[in-house]
C-alpha cells in the first residue's frame, strides 16, 4: 500500500486536493479540533494545515510525509511513520481525531482510535461510498454517532464518541 503512495506523492494534492479539502470542510463542522489532535493517514498534511492546535499527522508512506514535512509544521505538530491500525501512541491521548479515506484500506483504525482518543472526545473518519458495505461492520465495532450522506462527496462521513471509561 505506502508503495504506491509513495510513487504518487508528489502530485499528490494536485490530484486529489480538491475534493479531500471538500471532506474537510464537513468534517471540522462536526468534530472541532481540540488538542492535540490527531490525523490518521494524514497523507500530504493536507488536514494538518488547517487545523489550528497542535496535532500529530500519522502516515505509513514516507513519500507522502515528507511532502507533509516540507509545508512545514513548526510548533503546531509533528508527523509520525506508522501503521493506523498499530498505532505508536498511548491510550487515551488525542482530544480529537480525523482520518480521511483510509478506513477502507486499514479497518483495524477504528479500534486504535478509540484507544487513542480521551474520553469525552471525538473523531470524524471517512468512508468511501464504493465501500459502504463495510458500514454494518464499522458500526458492531464502534460507537458511531451520526452518518453523514452528503451527495457532493465520494465518501461517508462517520462520527465517533468512545465510551466514556
Amino acid at each position: 500500500m505506502s508503495l504506491s503512495y509513495d510513487e504518487i506523492a508528489e502530485g499528490y494534492d494536485e490530484l486529489y486536493g480538491e475534493e479531500q479539502r471538500s471532506k474537510y470542510e464537513v468534517i471540522l463542522k462536526l468534530v472541532e479540533p481540540s488538542e492535540p489532535a490527531l490525523d490518521a493517514g494524514c497523507g500530504t498534511g493536507m488536514l494538518l494545515e488547517l487545523l489550528q492546535c497542535y496535532s500529530i499527522g500519522l502516515d505509513l508512506s514516507l513519500g507522502m510525509l515528507k511532502v507533509a514535512k516540507r509545508k512545514g509544521r513548526g510548533e503546531r505538530g509533528d508527523l509520525v511513520c506508522g501503521d493506523a491500525e498499530r498505532m505508536p501512541f498511548r491510550d487515551r491521548c488525542f482530544r480529537s481525531a480525523y482520518s480521511v479515506t483510509v478506513v477502507h484500506e486499514a479497518p483495524g483504525l477504528v479500534g486504535e482510535l478509540l484507544r487513542v482518543l480521551a474520553p469525552g472526545s471525538r473523531a470524524a473518519i471517512t468512508l468511501l461510498k464504493k465501500r459502504s458495505e463495510m458500514l454494518s461492520e464499522l458500526k458492531k465495532r464502534a460507537p458511531i454517532t451520526r452518518v453523514i450522506d452528503d451527495r457532493s462527496l465520494k465518501d461517508l462521513i462517520l462520527v465517533l464518541e468512545p465510551p466514556q471509561r
